[in-house]
């Protein structure tokens, strides 16, 4: 299997986006915390945080450590 990881800055930059909608939720949730439903929005934060957390650590770092993976197979070339 020869699949091509993203980039790491993809995955950097939708980390980054997964950790602002995350903390967004996060506020929602607060100001809501008396309602019943706001443990929906609640679990949902924190799914969305967790999800930053490993699209940051373990993918970026991954494709920053391997990128023997990253690179394409050499083609053959017709003359």
């Amino acid at each position: 299997m020869s699949e091509k990881w993203p980039s790491s800055s993809s995955l950097r930059l939708m980390s980054f986006l997964f950790l602002i909608v995350s903390v967004i939720l996060a506020l929602v949730w607060s100001y809501y915390s008396s309602e019943w439903w706001s443990v929906a929005i609640g679990v949902v934060a924190v799914f969305f945080f967790i999800e930053a957390i490993a699209h940051m650590n373990v993918y970026a770092v991954l494709a920053d450590l391997m990128p023997e993976r990253q690179k394409r197979e050499p083609t053959k070339s017709v003359k």
